[in-house]
């Protein structure tokens, strides 16, 4: 049995064979990062001192470009890394001006190696000599699952520099989860097909009854390019059960065979039915959750709380026009007013900030989860964005950002605590954007859209608020 193939090894043979640059391909964040450690430790694989000063020199041109934060950079755990060994580490752990700094080095060919996840390969455009595949499935929310044809195609994809490579090599380096027969399996197989990410979402259906009726929805729904996919399974489905059917002729009613045929048309025609409803069925919880929240009257046509939800386009926008309508977001402070959006902006399984406690009382807490169950009762849908929880700790991260003097103090609290910078960054973006939505309610709550831009633009200060042109 290989074991892990260790990264310096990897990085000496592709030098040696003029295999470089390379992207690495790992399944988790946790291993680019124990990479770079793991480089840091074998000194002969130092670049030299004046490619090492291309670095830096080109790391100096990029934040006069960008007018990024250079001590925000030089602070960074592993820039003394990027600089010796011109390699980096790109994960969704990181902070966008570092991830961006990666891809420009990489770009400008001054890395030999780039350590990432696979959703660097769809996700961005620079490619390599090299891509190395280090596992042939990944995490998914029921455990790993074996990689898609277009999951492998896209890290692939990366390997060969248009006008400097006349070739690229895809190469799997050997170890427990990298079965290179597996890997050839998958890179056999068709591509997935086509499917619709839409569903009706409250958002989407409020701001559509804006100007369409509710027949008008159910006739784009029914016509959907989900609506079509549904349809054609259904169909197949059905013929399927057709060719059961067929089955029955001549058995007597009383055999075992008989029964169990019947059993599995009746399932397959239940399923087909199903589908052919699929589309129309989520269409009426959406309409039924807005009635009884009361954005829709009972024709279906908006109501003066359902007008101004309509101006929220965002994915917690039941939980925003509850807080709203129950005056729980009224005569508060902007630090409270942003941790009250913070806490329901976080991901459950994320770790946060825990030094302290919420500005929010927890009273308060109490009748903004209230509000949340509130909406899960009225509102089951089983492929909605996000499972929406009032999370205390994301709370807490975005009121200590606002409070923090610069990035660098917030960051040293972060890494105290184990919370990724990304992780971070990506809540207080998502915060900043929920506030956005509630600054548009400057004609029926103009005291709230006020405060939430202001809240708003407490959070976007460098390094959140650069933004590449």
């Amino acid at each position: 049995m290989y074991t892990d193939y260790p990264v310096s090894k990897i990085l000496r043979q592709l030098d040696r064979d003029n295999l470089l640059p390379a992207i690495i391909f790992r399944s988790a964040r946790k291993q680019c990062d124990q990479d770079l450690t793991q480089l840091t430790k074998k000194s002969y694989l130092q670049i030299k001192p004046e490619h090492q000063r291309d670095i830096e020199n080109r790391i100096e041109e990029l934040v006069v470009k960008y007018s990024w934060d250079f001590e925000i950079l030089k602070n960074h755990d592993q820039y003394k890394t990027l600089i010796h060994f011109a390699a980096g580490a790109h994960h969704a752990g990181q902070l966008l001006t570092w991830r961006l700094l990666l891809e420009e080095l990489m770009t400008s060919g001054l890395l030999r190696m780039l350590i990432a996840t696979g959703t660097v390969a769809a996700g961005v455009d620079f490619p390599a000599r090299t891509v190395v595949v280090t596992a042939h499935s990944k995490r998914g929310h029921l455990g790993f699952n074996t990689l898609a044809s277009s999951e492998f195609q896209q890290m692939s994809g990366r390997a060969g520099r248009r006008g400097k490579d006349a070739v690229g090599f895809c190469l799997v380096a050997p170890n427990p989860y990298a079965d290179a027969r597996v890997i050839s399996e998958v890179d056999k197989s068709p591509p997935e097909p086509l499917r619709s990410a839409y569903f009706a979402s409250p958002s989407s259906i409020l701001n559509l009854l804006k100007y369409r009726s509710i027949e008008d929805l159910k006739f784009i729904v029914k016509n959907s390019l989900g609506g079509f996919v549904d349809q054609t399974e259904a169909k197949k489905i059905i013929e399927e059960a057709d060719k059961e059917e067929l089955k029955l002729v001549g058995l007597p009613e009383n055999d075992a065979n008989h029964k169990r045929i019947v059993k599995k048309v009746r399932r397959l025609k239940r399923n087909a039915e199903e589908l052919i409803n699929k589309q129309m069925t989520e269409l009426e919880i959406t309409l039924l959750a807005l009635k009884n929240l009361g954005h829709l009257d009972q024709n279906g046509s908006l109501t003066e709380k359902g007008t101004w939800t309509a101006e929220l386009c965002t994915s917690i926008v039941l939980e925003l026009a509850e807080f709203t309508e129950d005056f729980l977001l009224s005569d508060c402070s902007t630090l409270e007013l942003v941790g009250i959006i913070a806490s329901i902006a976080g991901d459950a399984h994320r770790s946060y900030l825990r030094i302290k406690n919420t500005v929010v009382k927890k009273e308060k807490l109490e009748a903004l989860a209230k509000r949340v169950q509130l909406v899960k009762d009225l509102y089951q849908v089983k492929n909605f964005e996000r499972e929406i929880e009032v999370l205390p700790d994301a709370a807490s991260t975005v009121e200590t950002w606002v409070q923090a003097s610069s990035w660098a103090e917030f960051s040293s609290l972060l890494k105290l605590s184990g919370v990724t910078e990304g992780d971070a960054a990506r809540l207080i973006t998502q915060t900043a954007d929920h506030l956005q939505q509630l600054s548009r309610l400057g004609a029926t709550h103009y005291e709230l859209a006020q405060q939430a831009k202001e809240a708003r633009d407490l959070l976007l200060r460098p390094p959140l608020s650069e933004v590449i042109l």
